[in-house]
Formats: structure tokens, C-alpha cells, sequence
């Protein structure tokens, strides 16, 4: 069943971004936002179910829900504990993540302000300017404590400028934040997994794999289909 739960939502989403892809190939309006086809607008259910699928299901029932319309991102749901789910759009990229009560004060508002400025007519590269600047300048802030967002939906899908959409490789996991915490902090590595594709079996050596993403620490191998 938890199979068929999944799945189901993932080809309704696919079939609502071609749609929308298809309408702005043909010129007309179709449903995306500000003209946008890297901004789909999804079925206001669709879009909530997506959005509390990034939650355990534990926290789904009271987590607060945004959706994303023709004017920006709305509360459809208030809820009662401290967390928020929604749909991100960001440049394209489209996940459905759960902030905690200090990403939804500090990070959140980072997509919502970028559709502002995605209605107003401004670019991706522009938008990503804007940003920079406003954390350079104070006007966003990074995280004060530490915090969680959960992103454990199975979607993520990819929206070129020109509609073409494509799945991503999804990677259900946790996401732990907090000011000024590096790599180092949490005992992590940038580039900490190595990927190659073998026919015939191998080794899982470093000879195998070319590289060693934190020497000194045992690691193990794992077979993806």
C-alpha cells in the first residue's frame, strides 16, 4: 500500500508538469506562475499532499502548509506544532521539505520572496544576485540555533527555462543546520559518496574507486539498482 501511495502522487505531478509545459509550448497561459514555466501551479490538493509527504508521519497532522498560487505562497493550513511544509519552486528545482521553527523564521521566507521577485519580472541570475546581497547586508539572516528540515518525499523534479521537466534522483533525508557549524562540526565530508557504475562485479577498495573522501575513516559500499 505505502508503495502504491507514492507512486500515485508522483505520476499525477508528472502529468500536471507536462501539462503545463505542453500549454507554454502551444503559447497559451497554462498553469504556471508569473509566465514561468520553472513555476508550475499544481492542484491546491495535489500540492498540499506533496508538501506533507516531505514530514514522518508523525508531525503531518498539525504541521502548518503553505501553497503556492498566482500571488505567491498562501497558508492553506495553519497547524498546531512548530513545523511548515511546502513545495519549493526555487530556480526550478521542485521538492516538497518541513522546516522546523527556526528555518521557517529564517530560511522559508527565502522561497517565498523569491516568487515575489519572480512576479516582478526578475531573472534566475538576478534573483540569486538579490539574495547574496541581502545576506551580505542583513536583511536575511542564517540560522540563529540549530534546527532540522525534513525532506524525505521520494519527488524532485528538475524545470529547465524552457519547461522541459525531468526527474531527479530523489535522496530522502534529514537536513541538520545551526550558525556557523562546518563539515568538520558533524564529523561530514563534501563529496562524502563516490558513484561509479560497474558491470561484472568490483571491489570496494580505493583502487576501485579512485578517490577517498575522508581518509582515515572505514567505509563501506552500496549497491543501488
Amino acid at each position: 500500500m505505502r508503495r502504491t501511495h507514492v507512486v500515485w502522487p508522483a505520476i499525477v505531478l508528472m502529468s500536471a508538469l507536462s501539462s503545463a509545459g505542453a500549454a507554454q509550448s502551444a503559447g497559451g497561459d497554462g498553469a504556471r506562475f508569473a509566465q514561468s514555466p520553472q513555476y508550475p501551479l499544481l492542484p491546491r490538493a495535489l500540492e498540499i499532499e506533496l508538501a506533507l509527504s516531505a514530514a514522518p508521519k508523525h508531525l503531518r497532522d498539525e504541521a502548518t502548509v503553505w501553497v503556492f498560487d498566482k500571488s505567491g505562497y498562501a497558508i492553506a493550513r495553519k497547524g498546531g506544532n512548530a513545523f511548515a511544509c511546502v513545495v519549493s519552486r526555487r530556480a526550478g528545482d521542485l521538492f516538497p521539505v518541513c522546516w522546523a521553527a527556526e528555518g521557517t523564521r529564517s530560511l522559508l521566507p527565502l522561497d517565498f520572496e523569491d516568487a515575489q521577485l519572480r512576479l516582478s519580472g526578475k531573472s534566475g541570475s538576478e534573483i540569486e544576485a538579490i539574495a547574496m546581497e541581502r545576506f551580505k547586508s542583513g536583511q536575511y539572516h542564517a540560522p540563529s540555533r540549530a534546527g532540522i528540515a525534513y525532506m524525505l518525499s521520494p519527488i524532485r523534479y528538475r524545470i529547465d527555462e524552457h519547461g522541459g521537466v525531468t526527474r531527479t534522483t530523489s535522496n530522502p533525508h534529514l537536513m541538520f543546520y545551526g550558525p556557523n557549524l562546518t563539515d568538520t562540526d558533524v564529523g561530514g565530508a563534501r563529496g562524502a559518496f563516490v558513484y561509479k557504475t560497474f558491470t561484472g562485479g568490483a571491489s570496494c577498495t580505493n583502487a576501485t574507486f579512485g578517490t577517498d573522501p575522508l581518509a582515515g575513516v572505514p567505509k563501506s559500499c552500496y549497491l543501488t539498482p
